[in-house]
Parts: structure tokens; C-alpha cells; sequence
């Protein structure tokens, strides 16, 4: 059990689109990714809440309604059953807070490592 600085870890991914599990608690994951100009589909997570924690840069979600906009060292949570949307328009670093399970590579693709450092 080592503690996890989120500006660390940040440094040791050397690929965009590429997720890193950082750690696990109970069901859920610690993932982070970097990301550069990129928009998701819209899509829901049925069974679990998604949190998205901005370590550098900036992110937008779109929901249905609205878009809510994202800055370093903001968070925000996308409750289960929302139809959301990521939108990158620049570079951004993202921690993912959410259910195992829920990161798929059909609804975040890129690469998905599964180590715990």
C-alpha cells in the first residue's frame, strides 16, 4: 500500500488514450488518462455513478441540458442513468473515479493498462 500523488502519476503515462488503473477501493477504480482533442459519443452508465477529476488542462461534459466545464482541480460527477458526453478540446489530464466495470474499451476507447502502481 503506497500512497498515489496525482501529479506523479501523471508524469509516468507516456501515451495519450491510454487508461492507467492507479488503485481500487471496495468496487471502485482509480483510473487516469490523457487525452487531446477528442469527443466521446453520449452514453449512459446504468448501474454506477461516473466522478471526472481534472489533474491539468480543461474538459467540458455535455449533458442533455447543458454543458458543464471543467478546469484543473475541478470535479464532477455524472450520475448513473445520465446520457453525458466527454469533450476534449485540448490536452487534458483525467482522473476517473467509477464502478469496476464501468471503463469499458466500447465506451472509452484507447489503451487500458490494469496495473496498480
Amino acid at each position: 500500500m503506497d500512497k498515489i500523488n496525482f501529479k506523479d502519476a501523471s508524469k509516468k503515462i507516456e501515451n495519450i488514450y491510454e487508461y492507467n488503473l492507479l488503485s481500487k477501493l471496495n468496487d471502485h477504480t482509480f483510473t487516469m488518462v490523457k487525452v487531446e482533442n477528442r469527443v466521446l459519443d453520449f452514453h449512459t452508465h446504468r448501474d454506477s455513478d461516473e466522478a471526472f477529476y481534472i489533474i491539468e488542462g480543461k474538459m467540458k461534459i455535455e449533458l442533455e441540458n447543458k454543458i458543464v466545464e471543467l478546469n484543473e482541480g475541478d470535479m464532477f460527477v455524472v450520475k448513473k442513468g445520465i446520457s453525458h458526453r466527454p469533450i476534449c478540446e485540448g490536452f487534458v489530464t483525467c482522473l476517473l473515479i467509477e464502478k469496476v466495470g464501468t471503463l469499458t474499451a466500447e465506451n472509452s476507447p484507447g489503451t487500458h493498462k490494469n496495473n496498480i502502481s
